[in-house]
C-alpha cells in the first residue's frame, strides 16, 4: 500500500507541472532540441528531415476566428487545446515529412511548442487540394 502511494506521488510529480498563468503542462521536456522534436514525431509515426527544420515565433490570438476555431477542433481531437494559450507566444517548428505514402506530395509536420512542450501540431500537404490531419 505504501509503495502504491509513493509511486502515485512520483507519477504526479513527473507528469504534471503548472506553467505561469495556470496552464498545465507535462513536466517531461519533449521538445527543447531538434533531436527531441524529431523523436516525438517518430513516436507519432512520422519520419522528418531534421535539416529542413524551420522555426518562427507565433502569437496565439486572444480570440479565435472561425478558421482558428476549426483548426483548434483538430487539436482537441488529438488531446491538445490551443485556447489555453490565447495571447501567448509559442514557437512553430516545421519539418519536411519523408515517409508519407504519396512521395509526389510535399508533406509538412508542424509542431507548436510552449516552454519545451508540444501544445499542438499537424501534418499537411502544401499541394493544391492538399490535406491536413492530426499528428497521430
Amino acid at each position: 500500500m505504501i509503495v502504491l502511494c509513493v509511486l502515485a506521488f512520483i507519477a504526479v510529480l513527473l507528469m504534471v507541472g503548472t506553467a505561469a498563468g495556470g496552464v498545465k503542462l507535462l513536466a517531461r521536456d519533449v521538445a527543447s532540441t531538434t533531436e527531441k522534436r524529431t523523436a516525438f514525431l517518430a513516436e507519432c509515426g512520422w519520419e522528418v528531415d531534421p535539416a529542413s527544420e524551420q522555426a518562427q515565433q507565433i502569437l496565439i490570438p486572444e480570440r479565435f476566428t472561425p478558421v482558428y476555431e476549426s483548426y483548434n477542433d483538430l487539436q482537441r481531437q488529438q488531446g491538445y487545446d490551443l485556447s489555453k494559450f490565447c495571447g501567448r507566444t509559442c514557437t512553430l517548428y516545421t519539418y519536411t515529412v519523408t515517409n508519407y505514402r504519396d512521395k509526389e506530395q510535399t508533406v509538412i509536420a508542424d509542431l507548436y511548442i510552449f516552454k519545451n512542450q508540444v501544445i499542438g501540431g499537424d501534418i499537411h500537404s502544401t499541394d493544391l487540394g492538399g490535406f491536413m490531419i492530426g499528428l497521430k
